[in-house]
């Protein structure tokens, strides 16, 4: 104490609170702050957790309460985690708490007013107490408190009966317990008291009251909608998700978890214990994974490179992205995303990382843990670090490459990446004399895309003459030196219409060979030299025409990949367009948000100024006042050693 004497103390306003608590956006966050709180209880014998509706006694109106058998925790414990800003966990493994801020924001997020009640066994496991305390918004605003101020009562065990424990004076104690009867639900210490037979031998019980409202006067958390649930109304609320959920049942957390706790809850961590279990409204919380939705699954590993372009070595710096179809992709509803868990926990709920017009990338859904980046305070995200740009990039990449080669799996068209895809077809002859021979099957020439490759050396199909001098099929290496008459484009799975035109218009035997005559019944004649060698003559007519109409055709598909690709770039465009817009927006209501948060700490510095000068008026007047009594002390001191003399010689005369 001799340490901090004459230092100045900053003083944190009731205010705060609420402002503190706006740093969760969104309640299902808050409810999962407490979720955590209960989960890293597990360590300490925790095996449940239960959240439910109650109803307040005093007033009639609807409170949360959040329980778990955990170790409970000791009055030190109790006033630590009343208090701003302390965490013991963040140095502890495997626990997901480390600012010590989460049970603040998360309670005062969704109410205005909690009473915690927690019963410990005591360090050596044979010195029980227990513990009340109340944080009420209410209480230090309707007082016209300027300081936060948490008034807490402790118990302590003696034999079997539960007495006072003080730690100044019991007048204090006293005063305590009043503030907490009379603003929270209960109305003596017996109702208090009662609270921890829920609790057996150890836990703790949290009761949030004067739950928030919206702004047409209705409670933000809905609980009569689903008698198992607590929901939320507003902005995250979307009719049209949760009729689709009733369809698509495989995609139901995807459509759910903005509004559902329960929804949300199940995909919330990515392993539980198995002795561990999450209650909602009396009803088991099932766990879920959400790769059981996903079909096509690949599982590809992930080291990102953090220090001097070495990739890291701990297992922990290693994430491994499970990536496939939702079961329910191949009716093309808009669902894709990646949950992105940091140390067990999800932090990014289906983060969509690559944002395209169209429907590109619809239906891809990943799961992967990346404990390697930082979560945000609120832990709705990451911080915003080179180390998570260089993730977000990899997965955008990750999605891509699945989509364009799994694409069709799911009924979409087969997609190619902005490169240009055309490439030249195997070589083929024509049957002279017949058109169906220079028009392969669809079979056929799906046997001969599928033969396609542009590696050296790797044999395909292509068209060679048989004994007939018709083309057929035949498998041949690409490096052969087979003469190149006429040349295939083959685009989006079909021959090109032109090609099939120009090929008709190819002259027959027959029609070459028009010396010939034949009769009804007799048998072809064979053709004269002169007949060979006009077909000859048309034989190398044509094949110059074909070539130069093959080519026109090619630059002509060189046009259509080009205008594809432009559109492409056109599309991209507006959706950056769209992109900053967005940001803009967002980034004005941040500038807002500062601007009242500068506002807040104007305010409270004035305030804090205010106090000072008010601390400081008061400390001189009372340095005057004890000035003043050290002087009538001393003048009194003076009277009585005079007194004294005159007595002593008083009673000398006497003798």
């Amino acid at each position: 104490m001799s340490s901090t004497v004459g230092m100045d103390h900053v003083r944190v306003h009731p205010k705060f609170l609420h402002s503190n608590a706006t740093s969760h956006k969104w309640a299902l966050g808050a409810f999962a702050e407490l979720l955590d709180n209960a989960l890293d209880e597990a360590c300490n014998g925790a095996t449940y957790v239960s959240i439910d509706m109650l109803q307040n006694k005093k007033d009639g109106s609807k409170m949360l309460v959040v329980e778990d058998n955990g170790g409970g925790m000791s009055p030190d414990k109790m006033r630590q985690c009343m208090s701003l800003g302390y965490s013991s966990k963040s140095k502890m493994a495997n626990t997901i708490g480390q600012y010590g801020n989460g049970f603040k924001t998360s309670t005062m997020r969704l109410g205005a007013d909690v009473i915690v009640f927690s019963q410990s066994l005591g360090t050596d496991g044979k010195s029980p107490t227990r513990s009340i305390g109340v944080l009420s918004y209410t209480f230090l605003t309707e007082t016209g408190k300027e300081d936060i101020v948490v008034p807490i009562i402790d118990f302590e065990q003696k034999g079997r009966d539960w007495t006072k424990m003080t730690r100044c004076f019991e007048d204090d104690w006293n005063r305590n317990l009043e503030t907490i009867i009379h603003w929270s639900p209960y109305t003596s210490e017996a109702h208090l008291l009662d609270q921890f037979n829920f609790l057996k031998d150890h836990g703790t019980r949290i009761i949030i009251y004067n739950l928030w409202e919206d702004d047409e006067g209705k409670l933000e958390l809905d609980f009569d909608t689903d008698l198992h649930d607590i929901q939320i109304r507003g902005v995250n609320r979307d009719e049209k998700n949760i009729e689709m959920a009733k369809t698509f049942h495989n995609s139901r957390h995807f459509l759910t978890y903005r509004h559902s706790l329960r929804s949300y809850a199940s995909i919330l961590y990515l392993r539980l214990p198995t002795n561990f279990t999450m209650i909602l409204r009396g009803k088991d919380i099932e766990h879920h994974n959400i790769v059981n939705d996903m079909m096509l699954t690949t599982r590809i590993t992930y080291r990102p490179q953090i220090v001097s372009g070495k990739a890291p070595i701990s297992s922990d710096m290693v994430a491994t992205v499970t990536i496939g179809f939702a079961k329910d992709a191949q009716h093309h509803i808009d669902i894709q995303g990646f949950n992105v868990y940091h140390k067990n926990r999800l932090i990014k709920p289906f983060w969509r990382v690559w944002n395209v017009a169209g429907s590109s990338g619809r239906g891809v859904l990943g799961v992967l843990e990346a404990n390697f980046v930082e979560p945000a305070h609120d832990k709705q995200g990451f911080e915003r670090t080179v180390v998570l740009s260089r993730l977000e990039a990899k997965l955008v990449g990750i999605q891509k490459d699945y989509w364009f080669k799994n694409c069709h799996e799911v009924g979409y068209a087969p997609r190619r990446p902005t490169k240009s895809s055309i490439s030249k077809a195997p070589n083929f002859v024509p049957c002279v004399g017949e058109k169906s021979s220079l028009h392969p099957t669809q079979k056929e020439q799906g046997s001969i895309s599928k033969g396609w490759n542009m590696k050296s050396g790797i044999k395909e199909k292509s068209w060679v003459p048989n004994q007939n001098g018709c083309g057929t099929p035949n498998t041949m290496d690409k490096s052969s030196s087979h003469p190149n008459l006429y040349e295939q484009v083959f685009i989006g799975g079909s021959f090109r219409t032109q090609v099939d035109k120009m090929l008709e218009q190819r002259p027959l035997v027959d029609e070459a060979n028009q010396d010939g005559s034949s009769k009804k019944g007799e048998s072809h004649q064979h053709p004269t030299s002169k007949t060979m060698s006009q077909i000859s003559h048309l034989k190398a007519a044509d094949s110059n025409c074909d070539l130069e109409n093959l080519i026109l055709i090619k630059l002509e598909a060189e046009n259509q990949d080009l205008r594809e690709r432009l559109n492409e770039m056109n599309r991209d465009l507006q959706s950056e367009k769209q992109r900053c817009e967005t940001l803009e927006l967002q980034f004005k209501q941040e500038q807002q948000r500062s601007e009242g948060l500068e506002k807040e700490q104007t305010a409270l510095v004035e305030n804090f100024a205010e106090e000072r000068s008010r601390l400081q008026k008061e400390e001189n007047r009372l340095r005057k006042n004890l000035r003043n009594a050290s002087t009538t002390i001393e003048d009194l001191l003076k009277k009585v050693k005079q007194l004294e003399k005159g007595g002593v010689a008083t009673i000398k005369k006497e003798d």
